[in-house]
This record gives C-alpha cells, structure tokens and sequence, in this order.
C-alpha cells in the first residue's frame, strides 16, 4: 500500500479553488472538471443523487463527490456544513478522479488526523492570508492521501489504476505511460512492456483498470494538456509534449475527446 500511494502522489497533484462557501439546503452541482467536498461538523444532513439512496449524515463526517457528478444537499443548520472544490490537476481525464467511488463519505469520529486537515483545509480558505493558495494546494495534497489510505483500508479502490499499478505486469505499462506520455506508445509496445501478447495484454488491461490500454492513453494524455493549456503553455509545444506529431493531429484528438478545439476549451476555462 505504502508503494501505490507514493506512486499515486509523486504523479498527481491536487489544487483547492474556491472558498467554503455554506452549502444551503437546495445546492445543485455537475461539473466535470471538480469534486466537491464537505465538512459535515454536525447533522444532519442529507445528500441525494441519481445513483445512490439519499445518504444521511447525523455525525460529524466528510462526504466527497470526485467528479462533481449532480447531487443536491439538505442541510438543517447551514453553519455545521462547510463546502468546497477539490479539482484534480488533470481535471476528469485524472485516472485517479475516475477510480474512486462517485460518493465517499468517512465518519470523523474515529479519524481524528482526517478531520484535523479538514479544519485546517477551512480555516485556510476562509482568511485571505498571504500564500493562501500555495497552503491550499498542500494541505489538498495531505486530505487526499488520507483519503486515499482510508479507500485502501476499506476495500474500496478493487479496480482502476490503482489496482493496475499494484499488478506485476500492468504497472511497469502504467508507470510508463505517466512518465512519458510523448512517446509514440503503440498496442505492440505496451504489450511488450507487459511482457504479453496484444490480445492478452488488451484484456488484461481492460479487466482491471476499466478501460483499453490506448483508451488510458488518450485520457492520460488529454488531462496533460489540459492542464498545460491553463498554464500557458502554447498549443504547438502541448501537442508535443502530450504525445502527437503536429498541433493539427493533436486538436483533432482533443476535440474528439474533449468536445471543443484546445482554444475553444481554454476560452471556457478562463471565463469559468
């Protein structure tokens, strides 16, 4: 466990936006590109989405939405809920934003050093101290590795690529692909990697992490540029540097996947 969670945190980063805003009975959230996160200090409170019972919280808990997928939360004393949004630095192309379960919820009762980051993660937010944001994005880094040993210790993350990073012949591909997206990976080449022939590579890789291996590759690539694009880096030096031969062949594949051209997309994300 110690090994995938230090692989884990040594390729994701995690960015705290927003503040803590009081989720008033009624808040409706979809969004693709953040969790939301809550502090429940005391119930209850109730969460309902599409795919799941209503959850009831009476005691102190976090409750957290990794892909921001719709839900609404009813809340008798707003000031005992704080709100905020956890964004994966890879937005919903991160592996790890797909592999956790779409609605966690942890008792603090008996994770006490949890709910200490997640006071600290408020009160952080709620003052606008110098270095705020830098404090933020640490102490996001921190929640979700206690997050993440908590999935472990209950059994939660069974798939994905976490699990593809503990398989012997998965995560040498995995590790690979994180490492250099820009190489002109192909089918046979990762299959080689693993040490296996396409057709059994191809299953394999779909079994356990959910998805094809190219599919992976796309995703990996696509959240890459992405957060290259909010950077600043120009589109010509992103297409390079997530993996494909010109900017033309990387706006086709962007805006197959994405839904708009790299442009377009950033156009949006700087009005967000």
């Amino acid at each position: 466990m110690d090994y995938l969670l230090s692989a884990l945190t040594g390729r994701f980063r995690f960015n705290g936006q927003g503040g803590t805003d009081t989720a008033s009975p009624g808040f409706d959230s979809e969004t693709a590109l953040a969790g939301q996160l809550y502090l429940v200090r005391q119930g209850p409170a109730v969460f309902v989405d599409e795919h799941a019972p209503p959850l009831r919280v009476d005691d102190a808990a976090l409750v957290f939405y990794p892909r921001g997928m719709r839900h609404r939360v009813q809340a008798l004393h707003g000031d005992d809920l704080a709100h905020a949004t956890i964004a994966f630095q890879n937005g919903d192309a991160d592996p790890l934003a797909w592999t956790l379960p779409d609605r966690i919820c942890i008792p603090l009762d008996r994770t006490a050093p949890l709910r200490h980051t997640l006071e600290l993660l408020f009160a952080e937010a709620a003052q606008p101290a110098r270095a705020r944001d830098a404090v933020l994005d640490r102490v996001c880094d921190v929640l979700m590795v206690q997050i993440l040993r908590h999935a472990f210790d209950q059994a939660w993350l069974d798939g994905g690529v976490l699990a593809g990073l503990a398989d012997r012949q998965l995560g040498p591909v995995l590790s690979a692909m994180h490492a250099r997206p820009d190489a002109p990976w192909q089918l046979q080449s990762l299959a080689v990697l693993a040490c296996m022939s396409r057709t059994g590579f191809t299953e394999h890789f779909r079994n356990v992490v959910g998805v094809s291996p190219l599919e992976y590759l796309t995703r990996w690539r696509m959240g890459l540029a992405c957060r290259l694009l909010r950077e600043g880096v120009p589109v010509k030096v992103v297409s390079g540097r997530a993996g494909y031969r010109s900017p033309p062949a990387f706006t086709r594949a962007f805006t197959e996947h994405v839904g708009v051209s790299p442009r377009h997309w950033l156009r949006e994300f700087a009005a967000a």
